[in-house]
């Protein structure tokens, strides 16, 4: 991300990612995804723990998600509920200072069964979407 700030990457992608509530260092949250057909649509119930790492150099804003499986939210019909969920992603100022590199590892386990084929195209895809859609959320961020 360019010219975006880590700061700014970390509260964003907060907010593209989930619908939730809490504070700035564990929050419950409810996601919903609507897969294209022929696939079901999915939820998440997860747990995101926050933190910004200031004694390190550069600083790096952290948050790891994992599957909640004692959530309290009721599943859905007709729509099926991922419980197998992990994402670990971290922001942190380039070197040159103008911009934010971002890692993320991610697995979820979507459930049912799936043709390697779909597999294949959500996961080609997936990613991409995803760095668009924070990129864009960045920019209208500061708005």
């Amino acid at each position: 991300m360019a010219h975006e700030s880590p700061r700014l990457c970390f509260h964003t992608e907060a907010v593209v990612s989930t619908q939730s509530t809490g504070n700035e260092t564990q929050q419950n949250i409810y996601w919903r995804v609507a897969y294209p057909w022929p696939m079901s649509h999915r939820d998440y119930v997860f747990i995101r723990r926050s933190k910004v790492f200031e004694d390190h150099q550069p600083v790096r804003w952290c948050a790891i998600g994992k599957s909640d499986a004692s959530s309290t939210y009721e599943e859905k019909k007709g729509v099926i509920r991922v419980n197998d969920y992990e994402q670990t992603i971290v922001f942190q100022r380039t070197e040159s200072g103008l911009g934010t590199k971002m890692f993320m590892h991610y697995f979820d386990n979507p459930g049912g069964a799936l043709p390697t084929w779909l597999i294949n195209w959500a996961a080609k895809t997936g990613v991409p979407q995803f760095m668009t859609t924070l990129i864009k959320a960045c920019a209208n961020y500061k708005k």
